[in-house]
């Protein structure tokens, strides 16, 4: 399972770059979602850990899963977290910035809510919704897989026993 996280963390630090420039260009919100991250780490990314882990034959692979996909989650939104510090500083006008979008960038908000708190709560909350829709989607791919494995391999030693016979 070595380097199971080097592809999703390249896309990620992509989609992080690319959403930005995009916003910053004033393309309209619709092709700016089409590169959200959020997507990629709460679905996409989950699932291909849950199928590289399925087919890996490693012990406890739901628990794997989730740390997995805890620790992937946690450092692709550790490279969000500085497009907010930057959204902040500049008050950026995006949607997904504002307070009233669940940002950081409004009237009222304090350095300290701007730069760490609002980042960092948005950090723990994506996180767990990772955990709980990409580890359960990932959860029932794993189930899915070891279970039609088995009757394969039940298969395969039903016919090796026929044929001896």
């Amino acid at each position: 399972m070595k380097g199971i996280l080097k592809w999703p963390l390249i896309i990620a630090a992509f989609l992080v770059v690319v959403r930005v420039v995009l916003e910053r260009a004033g393309a309209p919100e619709t092709v700016n979602n089409i590169f959200s991250v959020v997507v990629f780490y709460v679905l996409i990314a989950p699932l291909y850990f849950a199928f590289r882990i399925a087919g890996s034959g490693i012990a406890a692979p739901y628990k794997n899963l989730l740390k997995t996909t805890a620790l992937f989650t946690a450092l692709a939104r550790s490279m969000v977290i500085p497009t907010y510090w930057l959204a902040y500083l500049y008050q950026w006008p995006q949607y997904r910035f504002s307070v009233a979008g669940g940002g950081n960038v409004g009237p009222g908000v304090s350095p300290f809510m701007g730069y760490a708190g609002i980042p960092l709560a948005a950090a723990a909350v994506w996180i767990l919704i990772s955990l709980i829709v990409g580890g359960g989607l990932g959860s029932i791919l794993i189930a899915v897989k070891r279970k039609s494995a088995r009757k394969a391999s039940d298969t395969v030693t039903a016919n090796q026993h026929y044929e001896g016979l």
